[in-house]
């Protein structure tokens, strides 16, 4: 059974294979026969791009995909086997998974972070409670620690405008200033991505928002067994001088984790962080990349946006194939396909 909650859930082999059947696919455009393939998206939090993208795998490849909203759509879920459900919860984690996993082939959950502590929530609790109980694939559409399919179609993007090697590329991740603290799970997952594709990546951040020491151990593990290199720069210019690609995204603190309100006090003047024509001059002709959503004017300028530097849409546009190569490789290997 393969679930794919990080990158590294993948090997580099494994990786390549799935984005050169990406490349195919896109390159087809036509979508497969009936396959009867059941595919579900269960969605903690809101989505634009991952819900559509997902569904849209599901068709690309013949197959049908039903998504659900935990908010609103199902029963208030019960994380704790052992727990006396006499209050606000309605239905077990055990039989929620269990029946799901009757139904579908595949499923993809979204579950952002909550409210525990850090090291607890690093632990991908939801994702964690449905890999255990039910019994098919399950697929992150973005949890506490990675967004996996955001970073294979990120690497798919590179590879469109850098050829399929990208070892050696010159590769910045930057934080970016933003008004409320946000997850970390894409720019977990893209740097750990860079990594595994053997680039030179840079982390541009402010002191105090480096990423998690264990990951960090893994990023830098990797890397160095692909070839590539990884430094942080606690100033922007300094990080991104020279780059060829440049990743934007705001991301919190480990350590105000629990204390958002302190979080956003000890932001305020790191306005300056944002990637305008001033700061994209010291790079090296970058292209600039972003998950979107994205703040105009806040993260990036839209002098930027709207210029041939960006190519954020063809990374959105590269989820729908990324996630459908990414879905036929599990069903394949579960026989479905």
């Amino acid at each position: 059974m393969r679930h794919i909650l990080k990158p590294s859930d993948l090997t580099f082999e494994e990786i390549r294979s799935i984005l050169n059947r990406a490349a195919e696919l896109k390159t087809r455009q036509k979508p497969a026969d009936r396959t009867g393939l059941r595919i579900g998206g269960l969605f903690f939090n809101p989505s634009l791009r991952t819900r559509v993208s997902w569904e849209q795998a599901a068709h690309i490849l013949g197959g049908h995909c039903q998504t659900l909203n935990a908010s609103s759509d199902s029963w208030a879920l019960e994380f704790d086997p052992e727990a006396v459900m006499d209050g606000n919860t309605v239905e077990c984690i055990v039989e929620a998974a269990g029946v799901l996993g009757r139904y579908f082939h595949i499923l993809g959950v979204r579950a952002f972070p909550g409210d525990r502590e850090w090291q607890e929530e690093k632990e991908e609790p939801v994702l964690s409670a449905f890999t255990q109980h039910t019994g098919i694939p399950i697929v992150s559409l973005e949890g506490s620690m990675h967004h996996p399919c955001q970073s294979l179609a990120d690497q798919l993007t590179m590879q469109e405008h850098f050829g399929n090697d990208l070892s050696g590329l010159n590769v910045t991740l930057s934080w970016a200033w933003h008004p409320n603290p946000l997850p970390m799970a894409v720019p977990n997952s893209f740097a750990l991505q860079a990594a595994i594709a053997g680039c030179n990546l840079t982390i541009a951040c402010p002191p105090g928002y480096e990423l998690d020491g264990d990951l960090m151990d893994e990023i830098s593990a990797t890397s160095s067994a692909r070839g590539g290199s990884v430094r942080i720069a606690h100033d922007q210019k300094e990080g991104l001088s020279n780059s060829q690609v440049v990743y934007m995204k705001s991301w919190g603190r480990k350590d105000m984790w629990q204390d958002k309100m302190a979080e956003r006090e000890s932001r305020k003047n790191l306005r300056h962080w944002i990637l305008n024509d001033d700061i994209w001059s010291v790079t090296d002709n970058a292209k600039v990349m972003h998950c979107l959503p994205v703040r105009r004017n806040v993260v990036i300028s839209s002098s930027i946006l709207d210029s041939p530097r960006s190519i954020v849409k063809d990374e959105a546009e590269n989820r729908l194939w990324a996630q459908a190569a990414l879905i036929e490789f599990l069903a394949k290997q579960e026989g479905v396909l």
